[in-house]
């Protein structure tokens, strides 16, 4: 063959238009998830790009913990001299910026120079060149994705906000007890010992300070005196009745406008504990929820290595009545995180934490490595990109509609 025809050649293949091969589901949602089974297959079971100058063969292969992409060249059916093989390529995810991926020879492939996250649903757009000659491939495949019409969002009614930096508080959990304060605590006395000619309040009644509370003749002068009350609370306990002699406490009064969180702190609490740190406070039924803060902290720690902490309650409308069993979220750190979520967005899917994000109509898994969380939210330290929208509620409807779909893994 004379140089004029082999140059001539050479010419067409570079010219050659763009070869598309595809692995995209059709529009309805329900195919979402699976890869095309008429994706041409190469021999090391990757899906292969053809080309009559270049076939190449791109496989996603596990290893050391993250995914290698892998690419395999072949003439003629033949396998190329991979240093002779240099390939690009530009991976494009659903709402991610592009992502240029480079490859170094290693055996007989190429091998990316980062990992290939999952899911694996993306758009290649890859750019060989191989003896001079430049030729360029498109390929696309889904997997974890579903899509919904507007009327299916509103009906699940599902809700989406978007991924952005802030503080994640880290907490301790502890059991606690309503407990009336000691100084909102009084025992009503009489000064002098005498007869109690009457009693004008009974167990369970409001009082105001200076309320008049009882009648008793001192026993030595026979003068009458009132007792009055010392403070404003509720008369919670009458240890005499008219006619009795006043020898001791009359009754007592708890004023519960404030009330204390008796604490139940174990050795590896006490670590963490600080006076000063906020606590959020709130009821086994989850009803209702108050702010205060640790104002004591026991010295030591009782018999059943328990420390005793204690956190100060408003208490206007009385819901936190004393003997009342309640938990206590303790701030003990806060990590600033560069990127958080809500708590209830993360979901299990194919045993990995996971969100799952929107663009548009269109909803796709993403599997996320998490860092400091509490009840609300969450640190994501690699997964998911910021200014991400991501499904906040009812985001197992989106998990159940990509797995009745089929959600496969394209390796």
């Amino acid at each position: 063959m004379n140089k004029t025809l082999i140059a001539l050649l050479i010419t067409q293949l570079v010219a050659l238009p763009l070869l598309s091969n595809t692995a995209m589901a059709s529009d309805d949602h329900h195919e979402e998830g699976h890869k095309d089974e008429h994706t041409q297959k190469g021999p090391h079971g990757g899906f292969l790009l053809t080309n009559n100058a270049l076939d190449l063969e791109l496989k996603l292969t596990p290893f050391a913990g993250n995914t290698e992409l892998r690419i395999y060249g072949f003439n003629n059916g033949k396998a190329v001299d991979i240093n002779q093989l240099d390939v690009t390529i530009k991976l494009q995810r659903l709402s991610e910026k592009p992502q240029l991926i480079r490859f170094t020879a290693e055996g007989d492939y190429l091998v990316s120079s980062v990992s290939v996250n999952e899911p694996h649903s993306f758009t290649l757009d890859v750019m060989a060149s191989y003896q001079g000659a430049k030729i360029n491939y498109h390929y696309q495949q889904a997997e974890g994705r579903t899509t919904l019409s507007e009327q299916a969002i509103a009906r699940a009614g599902i809700k989406t906000e978007t991924a952005r930096s802030g503080t994640v508080e880290l907490t301790d959990t502890l059991f606690g007890v309503i407990a009336p304060t000691a100084h909102g605590t009084v025992e009503v006395m009489a000064p002098y010992i005498g007869l109690v000619n009457d009693i004008f309040v009974s167990i369970g009644q409001s009082v105001k300070k200076g309320d008049q509370l009882a009648s008793v003749t001192n026993r030595e002068t026979l003068q009458n005196y009132s007792i009055k009350s010392p403070i404003s609370g509720v008369i919670t306990e009458q240890y005499l009745k008219r006619g009795e002699l006043a020898t001791s406490a009359l009754m007592q009064i708890v004023n519960l406008e404030t009330v204390w969180v008796e604490l139940s702190a174990f050795p590896e609490n006490i670590e963490k504990l600080a006076l000063g740190q906020n606590a959020k406070v709130y009821d086994l039924h989850h009803h209702l929820n108050a702010q205060g803060e640790v104002f004591f902290i026991a010295p030591m720690m009782s018999g059943g290595h328990i420390a005793r902490a204690r956190v100060a309650l408003k208490n206007p409308d009385g819901h936190w009545r004393p003997g009342m069993h309640v938990n206590s979220d303790i701030s003990t750190a806060k990590v600033d995180a560069a990127l958080r979520v809500k708590a209830m967005a993360v979901q299990e899917f194919n045993g990995k934490p996971s969100v799952f994000i929107k663009s548009g109509n269109v909803f796709e898994v993403r599997p996320v490595k998490l860092g400091a969380k509490n009840s609300e939210w969450v640190e994501v330290l690699e997964g998911l990109s910021p200014n991400t929208e991501y499904v906040t509620e009812n985001s197992y409807v989106i998990k159940a509609d990509i797995l009745k779909s089929g959600a496969s893994h394209s390796h």
